[in-house]
């Protein structure tokens, strides 16, 4: 069986992670700021997969993945997935809702 975890980071003005987080298909889920925690989660596993992962993620979470992995970008995916929506945004669960 393969292993895989979906990442995503966030990073600041100034190019420094200001939040992590992660998923694995068993339901566990990790959001942190702490690098180690972070490094410790992803690590291991045979596929990394994000959302412009390539582009973005990798520039700044790279040296934080140990150990041999492939990588998929969900980026690639969407025009496949959703041709006449090739360029849409992901849903942020912190903007689906308003006060």
């Amino acid at each position: 069986m393969h292993s895989i975890v979906f990442v995503d980071s966030e990073i600041s003005a100034n190019g420094e992670i200001s939040d992590l987080g992660a998923v694995k298909p068993n339901g566990e889920t990790l959001h942190t700021s702490l690098q180690g925690t972070f490094s410790r989660f992803v690590s291991g596993n045979e596929f990394v997969c994000g959302h412009n992962i390539f582009e973005h993620d990798l520039k700044y979470i790279n040296h934080l993945i140990l150990g041999d992995y492939k990588v998929i970008d969900t980026l690639c995916l969407s025009p496949l997935l959703f041709p006449t929506r090739p360029y849409h945004h992901l849903l942020k669960d912190y903007k689906l809702y308003s006060d």
